[in-house]
């Protein structure tokens, strides 16, 4: 029982760091972070369990639509950011 405890834990800090783009201390401190974690658990099982930044806020872009206003624009900022990061195409 234990163990899966912490497994649910560390799903939950990688969605938080996914989300925040940093430590998932301030993750905890934004309601639209809070509800990204929450909503990809339901949304991308498989993600959460590959423990994979890249993988989870993939899927989270992908469902976009699925996810409430706060994650929805928390989930905007991250596509942003992957594009800027992506460069001109």
């Amino acid at each position: 029982m234990a163990t899966n405890r912490f497994f649910l834990w560390i799903g939950t800090a990688a969605v938080f760091a996914a989300v925040a783009g940093t430590g998932g201390a301030h993750a905890a401190s934004d309601p639209g972070k809070q509800a990204c974690a929450q909503e990809a658990r339901k949304l991308c099982p498989a993600e959460m369990k590959s423990f994979s930044r890249k993988r989870v806020e993939a899927c989270m872009i992908v469902r976009i639509n699925q996810t409430s206003p706060a994650c929805h624009a928390a989930m905007i900022r991250i596509k942003a950011q992957r594009e800027a990061a992506a460069g001109p195409q």
